[in-house]
């Protein structure tokens, strides 16, 4: 018996992109044939076997050409099946022998990969070795550590094979006091502290206040800082580096509130927009931090959660919020800075000067808000960042590659806070020489750790002669501020 359906309908009932679909029947991962009226026919058998993959009951449309009676029959025969115990080794790290099948060892996603041949590993052996449990020399490994987990191998894995969330698991497994870096220990006093870097209450209301006056006295006249603001429609969280050694760098956007007249406030507790339970495979100290922004938000009865501006803590943050807390989403809503960004523009909320920045400019997309968001979530970030700084500047080029195709930094997946500079910096070869061959003087970013990795490390190892700045910087720097009387 022949089940009938299209692309489209499959992605929606599995949770996954069309695209993952198309390629699980390129790869043969999902045995079907194209049928009449661009749907496809599978085997029931098939469909019945992904469902159970899934954990989801078959689903039966009108018109999938499929007999109910025979549906009911067949799954009655299925549950008097004994179960056979083969004594397998039990996976750690996967459980699902399929994809080890699934795997062609091609290579594609060891070119894709910058760090390929480092430590003798690449994506492809990784996967390898989870299969042939081959599992401790994985936890043992720093391989999955260099990593940044830019998914730029599954963007091209013809198999489709998770290989982001492999080498998560992988991390996951490690003791967690062998966790290279401060990864493990910024994750502990975010849990114990309310922020990363563990700052006292007091001295972070103290910043804030002082910003705040400092703002006032440069072209914001009558601005104070928001905190704790009930009723507020925005809630902004901050990354903890900013008030522990950027501080000026808050004053970025809150010059962009100002401006547009926007209502918005900044907790005073368990404010920390990172969240590096995504670094550490922590799924526990991820739901915990993402649970805390909506304990604040409905605290402080706020409307919309500005989710956090760094490429990981966004997708953390969504994530989190789609995983766990799917309830809270018809409380509030969330917006990302390039929603928010465009909204202001396109409103006529802010006015920007575009002769500031006459310079060539290329974007640097972020990983998180590109083609992992759009694997994960079937939504990225591409053309809305370009809309925003051809709002600014009147010269801009692009990379090649760009947007979903784009290389990793170098300093994703906590790259940056790790001991292993040398690695990100052959990492960063590839994004340096991309940047010279777009002849760029101005390197726009939406991602702080993209920035970092540019402005602090590959500008200097590899000579760049740019400048770099964030999409939000870029923003505050062209706004045109109405006269005071």
């Amino acid at each position: 018996m022949m089940y009938e359906f299209k692309v489209s309908e499959m992605a929606e009932e599995f949770g996954v992109h069309r695209n993952t679909i198309r390629n699980w029947i390129n790869a043969g991962t999902l045995p079907a044939t194209e049928g009449p009226g661009r749907k496809y026919l599978m085997k029931f058998d098939d469909y019945q076997e992904l469902c159970e993959k899934f954990g989801r009951k078959p689903h039966i449309r009108p018109n999938s050409h499929v007999d109910l009676e025979t549906v009911k029959s067949l799954e009655e025969k299925n549950s008097e099946l004994p179960v056979i115990e083969l004594g397998r080794f039990s996976q750690k790290i996967y459980d699902d022998p399929s994809w080890g099948d699934s795997c062609l060892t091609c290579g594609t996603c060891a070119s894709a990969c910058p760090i390929s041949g480092v430590d003798g590993l690449d994506p492809r052996k990784i996967v390898r070795m989870a299969f042939l449990s081959m599992e401790e020399d994985l936890i043992k490994s720093d391989w999955p550590w260099k990593c940044t987990m830019c998914g730029k191998c599954e963007n091209v894995c013809p198999a489709n094979i998770e290989i982001v969330q492999l080498i998560r698991k992988i991390r996951s497994r490690r003791k967690r006091e062998l966790i290279p870096g401060p990864i493990q220990r910024g994750v502990t006093t975010c849990l114990e502290r309310g922020n990363n870097l563990g700052i006292p209450k007091e001295d972070f209301i103290a910043l804030l206040e002082g910003l705040g006056q400092e703002l006032a006295e440069d072209g914001c006249p009558g601005f104070a800082t928001p905190i704790d603001a009930h009723g507020a429609r925005i809630l902004t969280q901050v990354n903890s580096k900013e008030p522990f050694a950027e501080p000026d760098d808050m004053k970025w956007w809150w010059r962009i509130f100002h401006a547009a007249g926007e209502s918005w406030t900044i907790s005073s507790e368990n404010w920390e927009g990172v969240n590096w339970g995504l670094f550490s495979g922590e799924d526990s100290s991820m739901k915990t931090v993402v649970g805390r922004i909506v304990d604040n938000m409905r605290r402080l009865n706020c409307e919309v959660l500005l989710l956090p501006e760094s490429g990981h803590a966004y997708y953390a943050t969504r994530y989190g919020l789609n995983r766990w807390y799917p309830d809270a989403l018809k409380e509030f809503k969330v917006a990302t800075l390039f929603d928010l960004l465009l909204g202001y523009i396109q409103g006529g909320r802010i006015r920007l000067d575009q002769t500031r920045h006459p310079q060539k400019t290329v974007y640097q997309d972020p990983c998180n808000y590109g083609r992992k968001s759009l694997r994960t979530f079937g939504q990225g970030y591409f053309e809305e960042a370009r809309r925003i700084i051809s709002s600014c500047c009147s010269n801009m080029v692009e990379m090649e590659p760009n947007r979903e195709a784009n290389y990793c930094c170098g300093a994703g997946g906590g790259a940056w806070a790790m001991p292993f500079s040398a690695e990100r910096i052959y990492y960063g070869r590839m994004k340096a020489r991309q940047i010279n061959e777009s002849e760029a003087e101005l390197v726009i970013t939406a991602c702080h750790g993209c920035r970092d990795q540019l402005q602090k490390s590959l500008v200097q190892e590899y000579d760049l002669e740019v400048q770099v700045k964030y999409i939000w910087e870029l923003v505050a720097d062209s706004i045109i501020l109405p006269k005071v009387a």
